[in-house]
C-alpha cells in the first residue's frame, strides 16, 4: 500500500523527508472575524513508522466539533505551507485547505450525483466526439469595454449562460483548460499549485462537480487539461519535499521559470513520489469529479513515456472500475507529432500504447495552408493533391520541416484535429488568418489584429459595401475551413468562439495579452456571425450523428485536372463512404474550392450518385443539378468555399 491516499479521510499523511518538525494549525472557518493564524490551535505531526520521510496526524482523534476548519502546516517551527493534497481551498492572507468535521470525524462535502445521466442520454464514444476547447476564464466578457478584458468566467457562468447553447449546437465534448488551482488569476492556469482542488477564482468543488454533472445530463463529456510537465514553485510540495518532487535546473521549461517534476529517480526504494502524486491526482478527478479523460500538456518536455503510460493506464483503469463501460480518453499535446505513442503508428502496428491520442500539430499547420491556398510544393516533392489526401485521411499529414509525410495512425480516435487552439501566438484565430489578408488586399487596412477587430465590429453598421462584402466573404470562408475540419478523419476540436467567427481584441503575440483576451460573446449576434454559427452548428450535428463520419474511410473522387499546378483552380471532392461503394445512400460528400477563383457553375464529372436527392449541410445555397446526359453534377462554388451534402 502506498503512503497516500491514506486509509481514511481524517488521516493526514504529508511528505517531508528533510524536515525537523511539522505541525498543523487550524481554526473554525466561522472564526474568520478573529483571524490570527499564529494564535490557532497547533498539533504536531509524527514521523510515520511505516513510510520513511512521511509525517502524519489523525484529525479524527482530536475531538473537534462539527463544522468547517481552515488549516495549514508549520514547517520547522517557522514557515507556513498549505496541504498539497487539499481538495478544498480558501483564500484570506494566503491559501489554505479546508476540512469538515461531523460527529468527531472528517467527512467529505456532500454532493448528489443522482440524475447525472438521465434516461435516453448517453456519453459519446471517442470516435463520435466534437471537442470544444474551453478556457473557463474566457467564458464571460463585458462587450461595453472599449478594450475588453477578462471579466473572469466561472463554472456557474458556463452552466447558466452557455451550456444549453453548446448542447444545442451539437457539442458533445468539452476540453477544459487547466481548472486545478493556480496562482494566475487572469491567465490560462498553466502553473498548477493545488492539484486536487479546482481553481479558487472559477468556483468551488461543488461548482465544478455541478458543471460536470450538468454536462453529462446533456450528453457532453468533460476532459481536463492537466499540467505535469513543470513543477510550479508555488506548489506546497516545494516547501515540504522538494528533493522528492522536482529536478532543479532540469531541461525543458526553464524559459518559463519552471523546473520539471522528478520522474526518473525514486524518492526511496521503488517509490517515485512525483509519478505517484500525479497518478493519484488523475484517479481522484476520475472518482470524485467523474471526468471523462485528460489532455496532457507539453508531453514532449515531460519526456518520460514510462510515467505517461502509467498515468494513462491508471486513469483508464480507475474510470473503468468506478464507471464500467464509460468512454475515456487520454490525449497528449505532442508537438513532435509522434503517433507511435498511440500504439498505432503505421511503422509500428500493434505497438505499445502510451496515450490514446495526440494533438495533431501537423493537421493544424497543413489545414491553415489549405484554407489560404498556401500549399506550395517543389520539384520531387509530393503533389498538392497527395498532401490534401493525407491531411483529410489518417495517412499522416505533411511535416514542413523535413518536407515529408509523418507516419499515419490506425484509427480516427488517435488524432485530435484542429485549426486553432488556445495557443494563439503562432496560430491566431481563424478569422484573423482569413480576413486579415483580405482587408489588406482590398485596401481596407493593414490586416493586423486591430484592423480585423474593427472590420468585424463595424460590418453591420458600416455604409462601406467593400467592408461589408469582405467580412461576409471572410465568414463564409471560415465555414469552409470548418467543413474540412468536421469531415476529416479524426476527432475535431476548435477554440471557444471560433464557431461564430470571434477575433482577437489584444496582441496575440504578447505572452500576457494573448491569455487575457476572452471570447466576445456579443459578436455572436452580429448578422454574418450569427449565420456562420447556425451553419457551423449544422456541421457539428452532422459530425456527431452521422455514422459515416465516425468511421475511417474517405474516398477522393475528384481533383481539378490542373490542381497540382501553380495558379490553377483548387477544386476537389471526397466522400466519407462508410465503407460502401460511392453512390450509396447514407454517405457524406464534400465538394471544396480552396482557391481564390469563384465559379457560378462548376461541373463535377462522373457523378456517382446520379439523381439521388442531396441534403446540403450549412449555408442555404442553390441546389446542385445533375445532368443525366453528361453524368456531371453542376453547382456554384465561391472562393474558398466548401459545400457538404448527405446522400
Amino acid at each position: 500500500m502506498p503512503p497516500h491516499p491514506t486509509d481514511h479521510p481524517g488521516l493526514l499523511r504529508i511528505p517531508g523527508p528533510a524536515l525537523n518538525a511539522l505541525t498543523v494549525r487550524f481554526a473554525p472557518l466561522s472564526d474568520r472575524d478573529h483571524f490570527d493564524p499564529s494564535s490557532w490551535v497547533q498539533r504536531p505531526l509524527a514521523k510515520s513508522a511505516a513510510f520513511p520521510g512521511w509525517w502524519e496526524i489523525d484529525l479524527d482523534l482530536l475531538a473537534l466539533g462539527d463544522g468547517d476548519y481552515e488549516y495549514e502546516f508549520v514547517v520547522n517551527g517557522t514557515d507556513a505551507a498549505a496541504d498539497p493534497y487539499a481538495d478544498t481551498i480558501t483564500r484570506f492572507g494566503g491559501y489554505r485547505g479546508i476540512f469538515t468535521m461531523s460527529g468527531g470525524k472528517r467527512v467529505p462535502k456532500p454532493f448528489r450525483w443522482d440524475g447525472e445521466i438521465p434516461a435516453g442520454v448517453s456519453l459519446p464514444q471517442n470516435n463520435q466526439i466534437a471537442i470544444y476547447e474551453m478556457p473557463v476564464k474566457w467564458m464571460s466578457s463585458d462587450p461595453s469595454e472599449d478594450a475588453p478584458l477578462v471579466e473572469l468566467g466561472t463554472f456557474d457562468k458556463v452552466i447558466f449562460e452557455h451550456l444549453n447553447n453548446l448542447a444545442g449546437m451539437g457539442v458533445n465534448c468539452i476540453e477544459l483548460l487547466p481548472i486545478e488551482d493556480s496562482p494566475q488569476t487572469l491567465n490560462w492556469g498553466y502553473g498548477t499549485r493545488f492539484f486536487f482542488a479546482p481553481d479558487y477564482d472559477i468556483g468551488s468543488p461543488v461548482d465544478a462537480k455541478f458543471f460536470v454533472k450538468s454536462c453529462h445530463q446533456r450528453g457532453i463529456r468533460v476532459v481536463l487539461d492537466v499540467v505535469m510537465n513543470m513543477f510550479a514553485p508555488k506548489c506546497p510540495l516545494a516547501a515540504l519535499a522538494s528533493p522528492w518532487f522536482y529536478q532543479p535546473g532540469s531541461p525543458g521549461r526553464q524559459d518559463w521559470g519552471q523546473d520539471l517534476f522528478l520522474f526518473d529517480t525514486p524518492a526511496y526504494d521503488n517509490y517515485f513520489a512525483a509519478r505517484e502524486f500525479l497518478c493519484e491526482m488523475a484517479e481522484f478527478w476520475v472518482s470524485e469529479y467523474h471526468v471523462d479523460g485528460f489532455r496532457i500538456d507539453d508531453f514532449a518536455d515531460i519526456n518520460n513515456w514510462d510515467f505517461v503510460q502509467e498515468f494513462h493506464d491508471r486513469a483508464t483503469a480507475q474510470s473503468e472500475a468506478v464507471f464500467a463501460g464509460k468512454p475515456f480518453l487520454v490525449v497528449a499535446e505532442d508537438s513532435d507529432g509522434r503517433f507511435v505513442t498511440t500504439g498505432s503508428d503505421a511503422g509500428n502496428p500493434g505497438g505499445n500504447k502510451v496515450v490514446d491520442a495526440i494533438w495533431n500539430f501537423r493537421y493544424r499547420d497543413e489545414s491553415r495552408r489549405l484554407v489560404t491556398d498556401a500549399i506550395n510544393t517543389a520539384w520531387g516533392e509530393p503533389s498538392r493533391s497527395l498532401r490534401v489526401q493525407h491531411l483529410i485521411s489518417k495517412d499522416g499529414a505533411w511535416n514542413d520541416w523535413n518536407h515529408a509525410f509523418d507516419a499515419g495512425y490506425a484509427d480516427m480516435a488517435c488524432s485530435v484535429d484542429y485549426i486553432t487552439s488556445h495557443d494563439v501566438a503562432d496560430g491566431p484565430r481563424l478569422m484573423n488568418i482569413i480576413l486579415g489578408p483580405m482587408l489588406q488586399a482590398a485596401g481596407l487596412g493593414d490586416g493586423g489584429w486591430q484592423n480585423v477587430r474593427w472590420a468585424v465590429d463595424s460590418a453591420d453598421t458600416s455604409s462601406n459595401p467593400a467592408l461589408q462584402a469582405a467580412v461576409q466573404q471572410g465568414l463564409r470562408r471560415a465555414f469552409g475551413a470548418f467543413a474540412i475540419l468536421l469531415t476529416s478523419v479524426g476527432m475535431p476540436m476548435w477554440l471557444a468562439g471560433e464557431e461564430f467567427g470571434d477575433v482577437h481584441d489584444t496582441d496575440y503575440n504578447d505572452v500576457n495579452e494573448k491569455q487575457q483576451d476572452p471570447v466576445q460573446w456579443n459578436r455572436a449576434a452580429f448578422q454574418g456571425n450569427a449565420a456562420l454559427k447556425a451553419s457551423v452548428a449544422n456541421l457539428i450535428q452532422l459530425r456527431t450523428s452521422h455514422p459515416a463520419l465516425q468511421r475511417n474511410e474517405v474516398a477522393f473522387f475528384y481533383f481539378h485536372p490542373q490542381f497540382d499546378d501553380n495558379d490553377s483552380p483548387r477544386v476537389f471532392a471526397y466522400c466519407r463512404s462508410a465503407g460502401q461503394p460511392l453512390g450509396t445512400a447514407g454517405q457524406v460528400i464534400v465538394i471544396a474550392n480552396m482557391g481564390p477563383q469563384a465559379f457560378s457553375s462548376y461541373d463535377i464529372p462522373g457523378w456517382r450518385w446520379g439523381s439521388v436527392p442531396l441534403t446540403e449541410i450549412g449555408y442555404a445555397n442553390a441546389a446542385p443539378a445533375y445532368n443525366g446526359m453528361t453524368g456531371a453534377l453542376s453547382l456554384s462554388l465561391g472562393a474558398f468555399e466548401a459545400r457538404v451534402f448527405r446522400s
